[in-house]
């Protein structure tokens, strides 16, 4: 969101150049405005802040129920609206918030006690459904999140995805909702190998899928470079993940990104799962690596795995659950 630091107006044309360079390419794009430790210099002079300290992510943000910050962010997210929904380009929108670790997905790996003033969990769920309502009154495309998660770092709070989800649904539409895991491999909702983080929204993912909601899936690495991050004992064996710097897994004969893609390309359409209590899930759209369609990638080596992904292509009505 501070790409343009204060400026706004030049963010959204920054947006609309780019949605339009994808509209002369024949293509459509998904558009995130991370938040996190990303806000405009302004925003947090006027707002209570938070500094954030994790392993990976650091840097000041506005608290989330802090009323300067929600009026700094509809003015924006307005602006930005009238700049580029309707855009041929633009196929959704992801709600973002403040309290997200890495700006973009729905994790925030901090406790309750880091936070000062922290007003208790039915103000910071308000304040969730409030920002929900200022991407939703802006844009006319589906406003969807990242999903994958439950909130707060100690005794996480896997319901508020799940409300969050049937507010947006509720209040405007099946086809004006949807949700997208980040994460998405199959072992994360497979018996009970995920952990509370992940494991807690396996309810949200199957009731999304029941309701026909656009389901987005962006892997949780690519299979072409990181097929061992798709190995579980319940799901399958594409290459061991000792050693596995970034999204590169260690050569090993059982490296299988085939096997990967396939496999969690087959799960998230619903067609079929490799473990017997994994989630029941209907995906919608992809969002693949860019490694998978370079050369050598497993889209352009594999033909199997090439037509699992291909399935999900189809007219806009159906990608976007509208």
């Amino acid at each position: 969101m501070d790409l343009c630091g204060d400026d706004i107006d030049a963010l959204a044309q920054t947006v609309v150049d780019n949605l339009d360079a994808v509209a002369a390419a024949g293509q459509q794009a998904l558009i995130v405005f991370p938040q996190g430790i990303n806000l405009p210099p302004t925003w947090l002079d006027e707002c209570e802040t938070f500094e954030l300290a994790t392993a990976n992510f650091s840097g000041t943000t506005c608290v989330p129920w802090d009323a300067s910050y929600q009026a700094s962010l509809e003015t924006a997210v307005q602006t930005l609206g009238t700049a580029i929904s309707g855009h041929a380009a633009l196929a959704g929108v992801y709600f973002t918030i403040s309290s997200m670790t890495n700006g973009s997905e729905l994790h925030w790996r901090v406790s309750r006690d880091a936070m000062p003033n922290y007003p208790g969990d039915e103000a910071f769920r308000q304040a969730y459904r409030d920002v929900m309502d200022v991407f939703q009154l802006a844009f006319d495309e589906p406003v969807v999140f990242e999903a994958g998660h439950c909130v707060w770092d100690e005794d996480p709070d896997c319901e508020l995805p799940t409300l969050l989800y049937r507010h947006s649904r509720d209040t405007y539409g099946v086809g004006h909702s949807g949700i997208a895991i980040w994460n998405c491999a199959e072992r994360f909702w497979a018996g009970n190998s995920g952990g509370a983080e992940t494991f807690g929204v396996k309810g949200l993912l199957e009731e999304a899928s029941s309701d026909g909601a656009s389901f987005g899936c962006q892997t949780v690495g690519s299979f072409t470079n990181g097929a061992c991050r798709f190995t579980d004992d319940e799901v399958g064996d594409y290459g061991p993940s000792e050693g596995l710097m970034g999204d590169n897994c260690p050569e090993h004969p059982s490296f299988d990104p085939a096997g990967a893609c396939l496999d969690t390309m087959r799960w998230v359409a619903g067609v079929e799962a490799q473990a017997t209590d994994s989630a029941q899930v209907t995906g919608t759209w992809l969002e693949n690596w860019s490694a998978e369609f370079r050369e050598g990638g497993v889209y352009t080596t594999d033909e199997s795995c090439r037509a699992a992904i291909d399935a999900f292509a189809a007219p806009q009505s159906r990608r976007t659950g509208r």
